[in-house]
């Protein structure tokens, strides 16, 4: 990074965690620069009382996206499928309720109360502001894409989080885009037919795939760049008709690809058991990061001056995770190209805007939810093309001005500005939240720390009423009819006539397990967004890695792997 002078050491205030914690005169510096300022006054944002972890965590809260819910517009009483509940406080609106220019945000403003602490009156109107049912445009610029959440201009999708420009994709998280025919893939690029791979891009008739680019028909891969029909290998360039890193000739590799069997349930269970343990015989490169320039992190490409996970094109950030092309931002998350903008949940081509969720095409706005192409908002809800609001109530310029003044006063005094929403004040249960994936909690952990958790609903739990067979080619079209019980948390699913389709097309099995639990396996094979100081394995110089000092992997410096697949 930039410069570490005069690193202050700190102790993370959630009483849950007490992590120490270091903040640099960068961070102090970029703080300053981002602060407000109301008149002649300068309001300095503190520096962050919590560690990099749990600021994550709490943002994190506030992203529920698996867990879609069948329920009834609060306006025109259509059908709708939603990531809020029927038990929430606040009126849901389908897509083109929610946009309407009959829908009137301002209507449900409040006089802000100085003698109250402004969380709790946000607090407030955050039960009373319709919310739009889910983070899409379907029948604008995607079509046949209801059941997708974050996502943009795709055609025929279903269950897709965090994803653009695809169609005819299934199961993908992490920033999918530009694809078709992806089948259960986080974070794949270019793609097309591509089955439970992750963190790749350009790849044509692959499965099992792990930070892989340009390759075709290739299945059960680490590494690979350049390579076709390769199957269990690691760290190859520009290879033909390999198996577990050794050469074949194009007749002897067919004849053993086809001994795997790897069209069967019983087949694909054996040779992925095979590879996970070859796997740890090969070296790991401590990070990816792909035409960097003093960049900190994992699944870097293109970013200069960067601490993070998962970007794009990022210039002079800190402690971001999942975005686009972000510029001079800190602690912002599955957003792009926000830009001097601080602690955001996808605050997307927004500028200083801070202590957001769902703000997109925003200037200047502080402490507000679901605002989109407003200026100068503090504490707002659901408004469009606005300024000089708060609370969902509109003032002149110099009104604005000198009531936030007093506003941020008054937070000040109570702990509250510089501060993220508090993690109580989510609408969402625990266990439905991204915070559950990358943080996760047992029931009475939740209960413990006051949050909200929701029990499965039984009725989700009946007895399968198919037996799959071993092979995909001994599956029948009816099995599309069927219920499946999921082999690993017993939850009921289906497959749909697509899905039988592409597995056919793939020559692989149909999973028994669910949606979720397929996904849960996905991340657990991602590297986790935490980076740990430790030492090359072979020549011992000092690195910072994804890779826990406990886990089993050989991890190597940048030069030393190198060295081993060229």
């Amino acid at each position: 990074m930039r410069g570490i002078l005069n690193v202050v050491q700190k102790i993370c205030a959630n009483a849950w965690c007490k992590t120490p914690f270091e903040i640099t005169e960068d961070d102090l510096s970029f703080y300053d620069k981002i602060s407000p300022i109301f008149g002649d006054r300068k309001y300095g944002i503190p520096p962050p009382t919590h560690c990099p972890d749990c600021r994550f965590q709490r943002r994190m809260i506030w992203r529920r996206e698996h867990a879609l819910k069948s329920r009834t517009c609060s306006n025109c009483n259509k059908p709708i499928i939603s990531i809020h509940t029927t038990d929430t406080q606040y009126p849901v609106y389908c897509l083109p309720c929610w946009w309407s220019d009959n829908f009137d945000p301002l209507s449900y403003g409040k006089d802000i109360d100085l003698n109250r602490s402004f969380i709790t009156q946000f607090g407030a109107l955050l039960k009373s502001v319709p919310q739009i049912t889910m983070m899409n445009d379907n029948g604008v610029g995607s079509e046949n894409c209801e059941y997708c959440q974050d996502f943009a201009f795709g055609k025929n999708c279903y269950l897709i989080t965090g994803a653009w420009e695809l169609q005819d994709c299934y199961y993908c998280d992490g920033n999918c885009l530009k694809s078709r025919h992806l089948f259960d893939c986080y974070s794949v690029h270019y793609s097309e037919l591509v089955y439970d791979s992750l963190a790749s891009q350009h790849l044509y008739r692959c499965i099992h795939l792990n930070h892989c680019e340009n390759c075709n028909n290739c299945s059960f891969g680490i590494d690979l760049k350049g390579c076709q029909d390769c199957l269990g290998c690691i760290g190859l360039r520009q290879k033909h008709f390999y198996i577990f890193n050794q050469q074949y000739s194009e007749t002897e590799y067919r004849q053993k690809v086809t001994s795997f069997r790897l069209d069967s349930k019983e087949g694909m269970k054996y040779f992925n058991d095979q590879f996970e343990k070859w796997a740890l015989s090969f070296p790991r490169k401590y990070a990816h990061l792909v035409n960097c320039e003093n960049c900190i992190g994992d699944d870097l490409f293109n970013c200069k001056d960067v601490l993070g996970f998962l970007e794009d094109g990022a210039e002079y950030c800190k402690f971001i995770v999942h975005g686009d092309a972000p510029k001079n931002s800190y602690d912002v998350s599955q957003t792009g190209r926000p830009e001097w903008c601080y602690e955001g949940a996808t605050p997307d081509n927004s500028y200083m805007t801070h202590f957001t969720t769902w703000c997109w095409k925003d200037k200047n706005v502080l402490y507000s939810d679901n605002c989109h192409s407003c200026e100068h908002l503090f504490g707002c809800i659901a408004l469009k093309r606005k300024q000089y609001c708060i609370l969902n109530k509109q003032y002149s310029q110099d009104e604005y001005g000198r009531l936030v003044s007093k506003i941020i006063e008054r937070m000040s005094s109570d702990g509250e500005w510089g501060e993220f929403f508090p993690v109580e004040l989510s609408p969402y249960c625990y266990n439905e939240t991204a915070a559950q994936e990358y943080f996760p909690l047992q029931k009475e952990q939740v209960i413990q720390r006051g949050l909200q958790w929701r029990d499965e609903d039984p009725h989700l739990y009946k007895a399968q009423t198919v037996t799959v067979p071993d092979t995909i080619r001994d599956v029948p079209d009816v099995i599309t009819e069927d219920l499946h019980a999921c082999e690993t948390c017993k939850r009921n699913f289906r497959i749909l006539p697509q899905e039988l389709s592409f597995y056919r097309n793939m020559s692989i099995p149909v999973p028994l397990t669910c949606y979720e639990c397929r996904y849960m396996e996905r991340v657990n094979r991602r590297n986790p967004r935490k980076l740990w100081k430790r030492h090359c394995m072979k020549c011992q110089k000092q690195i910072e890695t994804s890779y826990a000092p406990e886990r089993p992997e050989i991890v190597y410096c940048e030069e030393c792997y190198l060295k081993e697949v060229y």
